[in-house]
């Protein structure tokens, strides 16, 4: 089973910018901090104290952004293991 490649950001929900680094914040995913797993997202998110922000996933197939509320359940969710091809 192959699966899609998909992009993990945070994003302010009032300002609509993407989260660049702890200090700052882009107006495209060009220039953004890219996570690995909405888990991680979410988990940085907590650590960091970025009150406001969503998890954002991209990935090729789809031609919208999928936003999703953050919430600490997600920090809780480990990374799948790999399934080999």
């Amino acid at each position: 089973m192959n699966r899609l490649p998909m992009k993990v950001f945070l994003r302010n929900k009032k300002t609509r910018l993407y989260c660049a680094d702890l200090n700052g914040w882009a107006a495209s995913v060009g220039h953004t901090l890219e996570f690995t797993s909405v888990p991680h997202a979410a988990r940085f998110a907590r650590d960091e104290n970025l009150p406001g922000t969503e998890i954002v996933a991209r990935c090729d197939v789809l031609e919208e952004e999928v936003p999703m509320p953050l919430v600490p359940e997600w920090c809780g969710f480990d990374q799948p293991a790999s399934v080999a091809a």
